[in-house]
């Protein structure tokens, strides 16, 4: 079902691009279409789809994509994960690990607990 669902929302970008780059001057909201006028838009953007190469299918995504990402806020711009630097993450997380780590075997012993009530002064 999420296969359909994905194939379904990548064809309707596809034609919606499509039909974007056209230059048609007819073009109007579908809000304000009729069925058939809709449908013949539909057909008509399938036909176009079908008639361009790989290539220029690849580019229109594309420019498409660029498109909508000018128009992100600045929250979705850190939610989409897209300018994340990785080298930048791994130096942040190895930063964050404060301090080095206990001995093993010094965690939850009494001669550990003894040294921290020592420390302590208690």
């Amino acid at each position: 079902m999420n296969k359909l669902l994905v194939a379904l929302c990548a064809s309707v970008f596809a034609l919606g691009s499509a039909s974007l780059l056209a230059d048609d001057s007819s073009v109007m909201p579908i809000s304000k279409m009729d069925t058939q006028q809709a449908k013949a838009a539909r057909d008509a953007a399938k036909a176009q789809w079908a008639k361009m190469t790989p290539e220029q299918q690849a580019a229109t995504k594309k420019a498409a994509a660029a498109k909508n990402r000018e128009s992100w806020t600045a929250i979705e711009q850190v939610s989409s994960g897209i300018d994340y630097d990785a080298t930048k993450g791994a130096k942040d997380a190895a930063a964050s690990k404060a301090g080095p780590a206990p001995a093993k075997g010094t965690l939850n012993t009494p001669e550990a607990e003894k040294a921290l009530k020592q420390q302590k002064g208690q």
